[in-house]
């Protein structure tokens, strides 16, 4: 979609990174950033909500701002930036995750769960991820945009690298493009219809991004107020979590089209609503950008004087103050840095000339193959391109394994030599398990060669949560490779028993009755006919779900090596009890939408201390005849404030089962 309402030709030729007005325009970036924060943050909500809000200053200020982990994030990047340099990827940047985000939230503590089971990037931010579409990433563009001023193809790099972490395959992914490129261009167009374009060119047509963006400038070109506006893109792409990527990505263009100054942009984008912390932050980038700090108008920015809030007080972020590269701790030290950190991608690019200034031609603002092939990259591939012989390794379908049941993984080695060479490929398995042959290959000069791997998977005594194999790649005449790991996620034990629900009888006398099931103190020989299944990820498997006048019972085992407090939430989208070692949890009689993130919602969650060795987890869910299907997921976390997940609690076996 071209948008045609682009009112000047306003797109500078050249950037000096090492100027006033490039320093000016970093301030304004990160003034906006945090004035757009603290604007939003006390009115941020987990659900949508139908009507808007109806804020027209800050709820709540301070020196500083409002702490934000849409801010504070990117700073850790920026030392990630400085110290890595240049050639950071995905897997750099998953290091950080671990060493300095404490909190978990949504798609951080998955993802972060995923990394600690030994899956890498993109994997860990594809994989029981059900926030993959959500606005995680989109809210940290601005440091690869300030990095790569004027350059939104470089920019948009950093921005995938960075948002396959914890959202591989989804349209956050996409929410991070649009962003950054946006950001970038900012640095050189101050024409805003124009700047949508741009940013537009950076996703696919058929996304939900651009679906709620054209929505939302479509809406403002025929002439409608925000509020319309805000409602065409409600119905364009619908969705009840407020943190859904798409739907903010067209209500801060909303705000960014239908304002007339930088106060009433970043209004308008938190009144819309949803996320209205990370949308308010990105529209008051864009606006500082775009006009720069000096512009700005001090009723909106003087509050916050050259401070900058975080949550390290109380380990939400962490070691952001020690180490070898402290965070900045002010705006001018973070303009001081960014200016440097921009020099140095800039120079690596092959992208300064005069030995500070940018040459900038509008075709080059706009999206080319180089971005379109991002959109297409497969989210279950992992790339080691460090190796002498770059090496990938694609899962089939999902790195989850069941037991007893093979797995199928592709590797592929391309020879970056100018003569042909002979490998051995072997694989080296965990104890127990049958190990696959190992095969001889040969492959042409700067050819690649695909070996498909037939992977059996052990019965459950030898399945773990994290199952990791080593690919040995052997070239004759060449030094020795180091061994590249493959990471398979054991598939949880689960079984489940069916009881025909008696028709007419309402849901809470449902929950109420003793089947079969429930009768009993031994979990190893409860009553009913059950059937032994495998869940993948938090999400029970759909035959483990009622069906029409259903009731269906729902078995699995913890297993803890030491005692352990821990937050247990059964997230179900219909009536649900639950049960552990035989104490009753609770009883909800309700149908609602689903949010299954470590923190959860008070319904469903409850904090529970899980005994030294194995837990009996039981769970019944309800569904009358007129009742729609609803999903359940389980998720385990610490008790505490950061809801750590806990991939060291066994759940891949029944308590009955051998253990070697």
């Amino acid at each position: 979609m071209s948008v045609h309402r682009i009112t000047t030709a306003e797109t500078a030729t050249e950037l000096d990174v090492a100027g006033p007005l490039f320093r000016d325009k970093l301030r304004g970036c990160w003034v906006g950033k945090n004035a757009g924060g603290t604007l939003g943050t006390p009115v941020e909500e987990a659900w949508g909500r139908d009507e808007p809000f109806d804020v027209w200053w800050y709820p709540e200020i301070q020196e500083g701002g409002l702490p934000n982990d849409d801010l504070e994030m990117q700073l850790v990047w920026l030392t990630a930036l400085e110290q890595v340099g240049p050639r950071l990827t995905s897997r750099d940047l998953a290091r950080y995750w671990l060493d300095h985000i404490g909190y978990n939230w949504d798609e951080y503590g998955l993802s972060k769960t995923n990394l600690r089971l030994g899956l890498q990037p993109p994997v860990s931010g594809a994989y029981n991820n059900w926030f993959v579409d959500c606005m995680g990433s989109p809210i940290r563009s601005e440091i690869w945009a300030c990095a790569a001023p004027a350059q939104p193809r470089i920019a948009a790099k950093y921005a995938y690298e960075d948002a396959i972490c914890d959202h591989a395959g989804g349209e956050s992914v996409y929410g991070g493009l649009f962003n950054v490129a946006v950001q970038s261009a900012a640095f050189v167009v101050s024409d805003k219809w124009k700047l949508v374009e741009i940013g537009l060119s950076y996703v696919p047509e058929h996304s939900q991004t651009a679906k709620a963006v054209r929505a939302a400038v479509a809406a403002i070109d025929d002439g409608l107020d925000w509020k319309a506006a805000r409602r065409r893109v409600l119905e364009a792409t619908p969705h009840h979590v407020a943190q859904y990527s798409p739907i903010n990505m067209g209500f801060q263009t909303i705000g960014l089209l239908a304002a007339e100054d930088f106060g009433e942009a970043l209004s308008i984008t938190v009144n819309c609503g949803y996320d209205t912390d990370s949308s308010g932050g990105t529209v008051g980038s864009w606006w500082g950008i775009m006009a720069g700090d000096a512009a700005l108008p001090a009723r909106w920015t003087d509050p916050f004087g050259d401070a900058i809030s975080t949550n390290e007080s109380w380990g939400g972020v962490r070691h952001l103050s020690d180490g070898s590269t402290p965070v900045p701790r002010t705006l001018p030290e973070v303009v001081d840095r960014l200016v440097r950190a921009a020099h140095t991608v800039l120079r690596d690019a092959d992208a300064l000339e005069d030995g500070s200034v940018i040459r900038v031609s509008e075709e080059s603002l706009y999206a080319d193959d180089s971005i379109r092939e991002l959109w297409t990259r497969d989210p279950l591939t992992v790339t080691f391109p460090e190796a002498q012989f770059t090496t990938s390794v694609r899962y089939e379908r999902t790195p989850a394994v069941s037991a007893g049941q093979p797995t199928y993984v592709i590797t592929r080695i391309t020879n970056p030599h100018p003569d042909p060479v002979s490998l051995t490929l072997r694989l080296t398995a965990p104890a127990g398990w049958p190990v696959p042959d190992t095969r001889q290959v040969r492959i042409d000069a700067a050819a690649s060669h695909d070996v498909a791997w037939t992977i059996p998977v052990p019965e459950r005594d030898r399945l773990r949560n994290s199952n990791r194999l080593f690919l040995m790649v052997k070239a004759e005449g060449y030094p020795q490779e180091p061994a590249l790991p493959i990471v398979l996620i054991g598939s949880s034990a689960v079984r489940t028993a069916s009881v025909p629900a008696t028709p007419g009888k309402d849901t809470a006398a449902l929950l109420d009755e003793v089947f079969l099931p429930e009768r009993g103190d031994d979990p190893a020989t409860r009553g009913g006919v059950w059937t032994e299944l495998a869940a993948e990820g938090n999400a029970l498997p759909a035959e483990a779900l009622p069906g029409p006048d259903e009731v269906r019972y729902v078995q699995t085992f913890l297993h803890a090596d030491d005692p352990v407090d821990a937050h247990l939430g059964v997230d179900s989208g219909g009536p649900v009890k639950a049960w552990l070692n035989g104490r009753e949890l609770f009883c909800l009689d309700r149908y609602r939408a689903i949010r299954p993130s470590y923190a959860g919602a008070k319904d469903g969650y409850v904090d529970v201390r899980l005994q030294s060795g194995w837990n009996e987890l039981l769970i019944k869910l309800v569904r009358t005849a007129d009742a729609p299907p609803h999903a359940c997921h389980l998720l385990f976390s610490t008790a505490d404030e950061f809801h750590d997940g806990l991939p060291g609690i066994g759940r891949t076996r029944f308590s009955w089962d051998h253990q070697p």
